[in-house]
């Protein structure tokens, strides 16, 4: 895939969906930045921009047999598995789009869907002083990801696989929905990526 590199951005996310919509890049491309002025994140929200991190987004074809609502959850988990090769595995992602290490998030995954294409956003805090951090390379983590992603994993192996992790770091955890916040301790994820709760059913959307 190739990679666009800029010193600074305002925002790869917007950046990159600003191009795909004007016909200035298509799907496969990276955008990465070394630094953001103005990132945001999933439900609108800003990225608080910290000492330094990994911020890139991507454009990707809509591949069969993903869930729709569940773009997220499995570009996170690819993420999350290509920092586990690379030696970092306290990281965990937290239903349906954080990414943790061990109980301070460091990053998040967001994804916007235009027409076929996919445009995800990942940022990772590398350094900062008032939130979660990790210390890895970014050349080696973003190329570590990008090579993972064209292997094409299949949403059922990516499914079973979390599976087995969601049981493990949930226990304690919550969401929020509506501004509720929601105990994850007896939820059930289901095959399309969505959490049942309490006969209630949830899907990210993020």
């Amino acid at each position: 895939m190739r990679i666009l590199y800029f010193k600074t951005l305002p925002s790869t996310q917007l950046y990159l969906v600003e191009q795909i919509k004007k016909g200035g890049l298509s799907a496969p491309i990276c955008v990465w930045a070394r630094y953001q002025s103005a990132g945001v994140g999933s439900r609108a929200q800003k990225w608080e921009s910290v000492q330094r991190a990994l911020t890139f987004s991507f454009a990707w074809e809509i591949q069969v047999g993903v869930p729709t609502q569940s773009w997220s959850l499995y570009f996170g988990y690819l993420f999350k598995e290509s920092l586990h090769e690379l030696g970092k595995s306290e990281v965990w992602l937290k239903w349906p789009n954080d990414l943790y290490k061990e109980g301070r998030k460091i990053g998040g995954v967001m994804t916007q869907i235009y027409r076929h294409t996919l445009i995800c956003g990942i940022g990772l805090n590398l350094e900062s002083k008032h939130y979660g951090a990790l210390d890895v390379c970014p050349e080696t983590t973003l190329c570590t990801f990008l090579e993972k992603l064209e292997t094409k994993p299949s949403w059922q192996d990516v499914y079973n696989a979390y599976c087995q992790d969601f049981t493990r770091n949930h226990q304690n955890q919550f969401f929020t929905h509506e501004n509720d916040r929601i105990s994850l301790q007896q939820a059930q994820i289901l095959e399309d990526g969505g959490l049942l709760i309490a006969g209630n059913i949830y899907h990210a959307n993020r």
